[in-house]
């Protein structure tokens, strides 16, 4: 599996950290960030830092792998509730038996994969469960 630097590079901001938009006109928060509102089409949008915390609404285990995942088996993906409201599609990393549907998520930054070819890593964001936080 390929790496291309130029194109991490440009998506950097979405790829390190959790960047939304929320429109002025009618407090609409949008992941990944847009240029227009996807509730009532209006252009005012700013961008805003998500909170990367969360609850975990549902997951799912997956056995199968693509080239270059082998060694990240099995991989679990999880269904996540931000606490800005927003539900989104994200990796879990550092699962281990205690993983729960309602339980406290955070984001953070892990290895998504390496180019075999010239030894580069990507990194992303990643959400792991979060100790003695109470459900909200």
């Amino acid at each position: 599996m390929k790496i291309f630097p130029p194109q991490v590079w440009r998506n950097k901001e979405t790829m390190y950290r959790l960047i939304a938009t929320k429109c002025t006109s009618c407090g609409n928060v949008m992941f990944p960030a847009r240029n227009v509102c996807n509730k009532c089409g209006s252009t005012k949008v700013t961008k805003v830092k998500l909170s990367g915390k969360g609850t975990l609404v549902s997951y799912t285990v997956n056995y199968q792998s693509i080239p270059g995942m082998e060694k990240v088996q099995p991989s679990y993906i999880g269904l996540i509730k931000l606490d800005e409201g927003i539900e989104i599609v994200a990796p879990l990393t550092d699962v281990d038996e205690n993983l729960r549907d309602g339980a406290r998520v955070e984001a953070t930054i892990r290895r998504i994969r390496a180019d075999s070819t010239n030894g580069l890593i990507e990194y992303g964001v990643k959400f792991r469960l979060v100790e003695n936080e109470p459900n909200r």
